[in-house]
């Protein structure tokens, strides 16, 4: 068989996406693949342009696959129909879209998804919420975008495991730790911002929840400065980027998840060379750093 050649589509390039790409890097040379990475700068327009453009190319060879992580919720369907009609397989990383079972019955390429499973993601925050405010209480929650599918189903999952003493205050923001400093930085503008009427802030990821403490150091009026700061403040993120923030206290805790590329590639590789399909889902699981016991122990 030929050398493989993937095209990786990430939605930007914040910390996480950073490290799907040396992942993805990475892996294209452990499995033989002749990997190109794309990032869309947040624009799902400009993801979708940017694949066309390859669909439709009468000069370039084209891949034998894409791996997308898509923008928006609806993850791109006409640009993945058009792909598979090219002959170019289709997969996703960390979305949950509704095309990939009608897509696998009308071609034998391989068309899959891999995720991290968003709302247990999600779900597992909900349960850190509760283990650290076991009476309840109310939660400053600074999230993704309200068209993004990993923001959408994080939330879902954080709803399903706290209880309605738990009261949520939510914020959006891009996802990088810029963006959510300036939305937070906003926020403490209005009257509803005071410190005292919150007990603990989260971020749907770590750069999220550090851009909201950038923003509290900067941004807050004095007084409010010190009582913010005092909060515990947990977020998302892989482990080499979340276990030295929880080490410096710099998060009191956070869920623990995973790049994709790695897996998405091997399996992949695994079905060029084999022609079997492989399983139209596949999940990565997460945990909790510190584990749920330790913290409902604090």
């Amino acid at each position: 068989m030929s050398k493989l050649r993937v095209v990786v589509s990430l939605p930007n390039d914040n910390a996480y996406q950073h490290q799907q790409g040396i992942a993805a890097t990475s892996a294209g040379e452990k499995f033989g693949c002749d990997v190109q990475i794309m990032y869309a700068n947040d624009d799902s327009i400009t993801q979708s342009q940017q694949l066309l453009e390859i669909v439709q190319s009468r000069s370039a060879a084209k891949p034998d696959a894409f791996l997308v992580e898509p923008v928006t919720a609806t993850g791109l369907p006409r640009v993945a129909e058009a792909a598979v009609a090219a002959g170019i397989g289709w997969v996703i990383s960390n979305s949950d879209v509704d095309y990939v079972s009608r897509l696998r019955k009308t071609s034998q390429l391989p068309i899959f998804t891999v995720t991290q499973g968003q709302r247990e993601i999600g779900r597992l925050q909900g349960q850190q919420l509760a283990a650290l405010l076991p009476g309840g209480g109310s939660v400053l929650l600074v999230e993704g975008p309200s068209m993004s599918s990993v923001a959408v189903q994080r939330r879902q999952g954080m709803q399903s495991a706290i209880s309605p003493k738990l009261q949520i205050t939510a914020l959006r923001s891009k996802w990088s730790e810029a963006s959510a400093e300036q939305s937070v930085a906003a926020w403490l503008k209005l009257a509803t911002s005071q410190a005292e009427r919150f007990h603990l802030v989260a971020g749907q990821t770590h750069e999220l929840a550090l851009g909201a403490r950038k923003a509290f150091q900067t941004a807050a009026a004095p007084e409010e400065k010190a009582r913010w700061q005092e909060k515990p403040f947990i977020g998302i993120g892989i482990s080499n980027h979340v276990k030295p923030l929880i080490e410096s206290r710099a998060l009191t805790a956070a869920v623990v998840t995973s790049v994709t590329m790695e897996l998405a590639l091997k399996i992949l590789v695994q079905a060029c060379k084999s022609k079997i399909a492989p399983p139209e889902h596949n999940i990565i699981e997460a945990s909790s750093l510190p584990d749920l016991a330790a913290l409902s122990a604090r």
